[in-house]
């Protein structure tokens, strides 16, 4: 079991990076187009100086964003926006999905300080604050890089590497969890034999091979001795009649 989920856990990691890798790539390719597409300088439907306003068409966006430019700080909203009829289109609070965007200059900020859902009509857009305001189509912008070959594979190194990581990161700690478990293991040579055996029954292995085994297994001491013992006696009587 502990070899399964090391060979998984091996596997699945270096696919994480591997993904992760070609995700990293594939945006650094895309980057440049990617600012140029968000910019809202040179890709608005609306610019409005401060106190200024302006109708305009919207043939179906699923989002359009106003922006202003940040110094560090999200800026205030300081706008309205009516439609046709008159009726005021409050908008929505921008969330963690609607991050800042770089300028093409790669110098200037845009947060979003208002975003619009499922628009479609005519609209009267009003600056009430004291900075320049955009309002852009990010709708549109996204479709324009959905023809991008690296934007696929961006998606599909983060959307499927990730996870993958994530899988290849709990195997791994299991694989530890499980050596952690695992008893310590020790080799004792015993009459020519290799033995494995735990640390805890040490002791018990120790008292059984307290001692050494001959090296001259099945001859006892007695008749290795008694050779010796013998020609010493001939060698005796042989001096003695001489």
């Amino acid at each position: 079991m502990t070899d399964g989920r090391r060979r998984w856990a091996r596997i699945t990691t270096s696919s994480s990076a591997i993904l992760l890798l070609v995700a990293v790539i594939s945006l650094w390719q895309v980057s440049e187009e990617f600012i140029e597409t968000y910019d809202p300088e040179s890709n608005y439907i609306v610019k409005l100086d401060p106190g200024e306003s302006e109708t305009f068409e919207v043939e179906g966006s699923n989002l359009l964003s106003a922006v202003r430019v940040s110094d560090g700080e999200t800026p205030d909203s300081d706008l309205t926006m009516f439609d046709s009829d008159g009726n005021e289109i409050p908008g929505k609070e921008p969330k963690w999905s609607d991050p800042d965007r770089m300028g093409a200059d790669e110098k200037t900020v845009y947060s979003p300080v208002r975003v619009f859902k499922d628009m479609e009509g005519s609209y009267t857009l009003q600056n009430q604050g004291s900075s320049d305001l955009w309002l852009v189509d990010d709708d549109e912008s996204a479709n324009k890089l959905l023809g991008n070959f690296w934007m696929y594979l961006f998606y599909i190194g983060c959307c499927i590497g990730s996870p993958i990581g994530i899988v290849g990161v709990i195997l791994a700690i299991m694989v530890w969890t499980d050596k952690r478990k695992m008893p310590d293991q020790f080799v004792i040579i015993e009459d020519g034999s290799v033995i494995m055996d735990n640390v805890h029954d040490e002791d018990s292995v120790v008292e059984e091979s307290g001692v050494a085994p001959s090296p001259f297994v099945g001859v006892s001491s007695q008749n290795v001795e008694n050779p010796q013992e013998e020609e010493i006696g001939d060698s005796w009587k042989s001096w003695d009649e001489g």
